[in-house]
């Protein structure tokens, strides 16, 4: 989605751009040769670097908690595998986009054309578009089991299966590899471009806002009737955790449209605007937008790991086996 790290999502006006400098070498860098401000790239690079390790750290702890788990309280809930599953994904943005889009910068920084681009670019390709529409459809699952917890309690739990979402889960990630294959079709750049942005970005934000205010409602009405009825402390804690996952997922829809929006927005600018597409200003905001894309992923772990009790507390008990283990072995040694 980022015009930055995905040069086959870039609109043909900036190919033919590419071509009046004259570098046929398809190693060379087109925005290097556009924009060649040394503290834009530098300032970059080091937001850069600084994003890929917090995704990469945050997610990767997350990752160890769960499957660590001292008191083996995560991975039973259907949502646990989702919320593996969007911590997975964030990872490997982490670790095999952001890291070498902020390597990239580096270089850029330097002037100097990052060696072996093209292998690299083919990387970061696949990996953003498939990590990004595994995190978005992700997200849409997670809304839709917090929807029929509190919408369907007595029959969640046959409705929400772990079978179904592993299913789900794997179905994912085949169509978002799958996706990754289409440009080497014939398909016009152009439309290829389109179907990314509705697919990642449009059908996931009208998604997640039909079903939040599903969500509401059926809170609301869940919570009058729990109070006519005089609810017992049983009724009431899970209804606070149901609030609290709600609150949770709302940060992360909020989030996803905060990312989501600004790349949207100039992507379809650099195709129906023809000043956007000879502006160099309006390039720089765009390569910085680009960036928004990843805050998403540095966030998510740290809602999962602080706003759900059991997250908090399989956290707080790897610390303190960690170190346990830590003392032990410093007084063998």
């Amino acid at each position: 989605m980022a015009t930055c790290s995905c040069n086959f999502y870039r609109p043909v006006c900036l190919q033919s751009a590419y071509t009046m400098f004259n570098t046929s070498d398809p190693n060379d860098d087109f925005y290097l040769t556009l924009i060649d401000d040394e503290a834009f790239w530098q300032s970059l690079a080091v937001i850069g670097f600084i994003l890929a390790i917090v995704i990469i750290l945050g997610n990767a702890t997350l990752l160890y908690v769960t499957f660590k788990d001292p008191r083996k309280s995560i991975r039973l809930s259907p949502p646990d595998l989702l919320i593996t599953n969007l911590s997975a994904s964030d990872f490997l943005l982490g670790l095999l986009n952001v890291f070498l889009v902020a390597l990239r910068d580096a270089y850029r920084f330097s002037l100097v054309h990052m060696p072996f681009s093209e292998v690299f670019k083919t990387v970061m390709y696949a990996v953003l578009s498939t990590t990004l529409f595994v995190s978005s459809y992700s997200i849409i699952a997670l809304s839709v089991t917090c929807y029929v917890a509190i919408s369907r309690p007595v029959e969640y739990k046959s409705i929400i299966t772990r079978r179904r979402l592993k299913i789900y889960i794997a179905l994912l990630w085949l169509i978002s590899i799958a996706m990754c294959g289409i440009p080497v079709t014939n398909i016009p750049e152009r439309a290829y471009t389109l179907i990314y942005l509705h697919t990642h970005a449009s059908l996931p934000t009208i998604l997640l806002t039909v079903i939040y205010v599903r969500i509401f409602r059926a809170l609301a009405r869940r919570t009058r009737e729990l109070q006519h009825n005089r609810y017992d402390s049983i009724a009431s804690h899970a209804l606070k955790r149901e609030r609290r996952m709600v609150i949770a997922i709302i940060i992360v829809l909020a989030l996803f449209y905060i990312t989501y929006i600004p790349q949207y927005a100039t992507l379809h600018l650099l195709y129906f605007c023809k000043p956007c597409q000879q502006s160099i200003t309006f390039h720089k905001i765009d390569v910085a937008l680009s960036r928004f894309l990843y805050i998403n992923s540095v966030i998510n772990p740290f809602i999962y790991a602080w706003r759900i009790p059991k997250y908090r507390r399989a956290f707080y008990d790897c610390l303190q086996s960690f170190f346990g283990k830590g003392k032990v072995t410093a007084r063998r040694g």
